[in-house]
């Protein structure tokens, strides 16, 4: 994952805007410099200005006011998104940019809610929210995600698809979530993109 406008690398990645310093591996950026520019960067291109509070680095079975957080998630009753230690861990497994998706996602379930989407349909809903995930991270005016991200987000997505059809939380097989995060990613680079990602 590229941060250029955010970061300039001499050995450590200093984060600019924040002013802090974190040594990091040249191929990986950390949570501390993800989070904020990926956060930032869908604030910039978000036009319906959902603006959610971040609280990440969560710790499974904290409350929040949609009640005890057992996983990433956003919260309408108090317009947060929730990241987790489980999950920043669990994107490492795939790279930085995998961390890039699940923010992303989140971020996207406050569009939804911002833009009255109808959210009665779970598997609808999430599939939306890879897509527009996508569709944000490539729009992105401060970060840009290479092939090899690219490739890291799809196996994000597809590891955490499920073929729970019975399951009123079923939030999409591993194929629905991988392809639906990549139209993403496709619309980015068209004009009225985000029309892709209408379901």
């Amino acid at each position: 994952m590229n941060l250029g406008k955010v970061f300039t690398y001499i050995g450590i990645a200093v984060i600019v805007a924040l002013g802090i310093v974190i040594p990091i591996q040249a191929s990986q950026l950390g949570p501390k410099a993800v989070i904020p520019a990926v956060y930032a960067g869908i604030r910039e291109v978000d036009s319906t200005r959902a603006n959610p509070k971040l609280n990440w680095n969560v710790r499974n079975g904290t409350a929040s006011a949609c009640g005890r957080i057992s996983g990433s998630l956003y919260c309408p009753r108090n317009n947060t998104i929730y990241i987790t230690q489980q999950h920043i861990r669990m994107a490492y497994q795939y790279g930085d940019a995998a961390l890039a998706y699940i923010l992303s996602h989140e971020y996207s379930h406050a569009v939804q809610t911002k833009a009255r989407l109808d959210m009665s349909n779970i598997t609808r809903v999430e599939l939306q929210a890879d897509c527009l995930a996508g569709y944000y991270m490539g729009v992105m005016p401060n970060v840009t995600f290479d092939q090899e991200d690219i490739e890291q987000i799809a196996s994000q997505a597809s590891a955490i698809g499920d073929y729970e059809f019975n399951n009123e939380q079923h939030h999409g097989t591993p194929e629905q979530r991988r392809n639906s995060v990549l139209r993403g990613f496709e619309g980015s680079q068209q004009k009225n993109g985000i029309q892709a990602c209408r379901m």
